[in-house]
C-alpha cells in the first residue's frame, strides 16, 4: 500500500494518524520521534503545509509527557561548532538570481571545517529567512559524481515537482534529490529547471 497525502505536513503526521488503525502502539519514544519529524519537516511549524490538523497531531503527541522545547532545540536550533563553520563556507558562496537563492557545499568544505555529515547542516532553512526570494537551493557534493540537492520554497511554489523530475521527492515547500553529475553540471541543470517554474 502506497499511502500519499500531499497536503500532510510530514510523513510522521500521517504515521501518527494511522498507527492506531494498524494496531501499532505509540509510546513516549515513538511519540518523541514522530513529533521531531513534524518539527523538522515544518521548520518549526513555519511552512505553508502546517495546518490545524498538524498542530492537533502535535498536541496529541505532547500528551506523552514530551518537552517540545528540548525536541525543538535538538532538531532545529542546536548546532555544533563544526556545523557553524560549515555554514560559513556555504554563506560565503551564496548567490541570487531573481527569485532564486542558492549555495554550494563541497567535500573540501566538509574536510576543512570538520563537519562529519553529508548534508547541509540545515543551512537551507537559514537561507529560507532571506526576504524577497521564493526558492532556496543548497547543492551538497557527495562525491565527484553525485550531488545532493535540497529545495525550500515560499509563496506557494511547488518544489516537489522539481525534485520528482530529478528522481527525488518531498513536499510543496521542501524537497530533495540525489543527482548524478559534477557540481558544475548539476548546479547548471537544476537552476535552469528551477527558473522555469517562474516562467510558467
Amino acid at each position: 500500500v502506497n499511502l500519499l497525502r500531499p497536503t500532510a505536513a510530514s510523513t510522521t503526521q500521517i504515521l501518527a494518524e494511522v498507527m492506531e488503525d494498524l494496531d501499532l502502539e505509540i509510546n513516549k519514544p515513538i511519540a518523541e520521534a514522530l513529533l521531531a519529524g513534524l518539527i523538522t519537516d515544518t521548520i518549526g511549524f513555519r511552512t505553508v503545509s502546517t495546518g490545524a490538523d498538524a498542530l492537533r497531531v502535535s498536541a496529541d503527541l505532547m500528551e506523552f509527557d514530551l518537552n517540545i522545547h528540548d525536541i525543538y532545540e535538538k532538531a532545529l536550533t542546536g548546532k555544533s561548532f563544526e556545523s557553524i563553520k560549515y555554514w560559513g563556507a556555504g554563506l560565503s558562496k551564496v548567490q541570487k538570481d531573481g527569485q532564486v537563492v542558492w549555495t554550494t557545499l563541497t567535500e573540501e568544505d566538509r574536510n576543512k571545517t570538520g563537519y562529519k555529515g553529508r548534508d547541509d547542516a540545515d543551512l537551507v532553512n537559514l537561507l529560507s529567512s532571506i526576504n524577497d526570494v521564493s526558492v532556496i537551493i543548497t547543492f551538497i557534493e557527495q562525491n565527484s559524481e553525485e550531488v545532493k540537492v535540497s529545495w525550500r520554497s515560499k509563496n506557494g511554489y511547488d518544489v516537489s515537482k522539481l525534485a520528482e523530475k530529478f528522481g527525488g521527492g518531498g513536499h510543496i515547500a521542501a524537497a530533495g534529490a540525489n543527482i548524478d553529475g559534477t557540481m558544475e553540471e548539476v548546479t547548471k541543470t537544476v537552476l535552469e529547471s528551477t527558473q522555469e517554474i517562474f516562467r510558467s
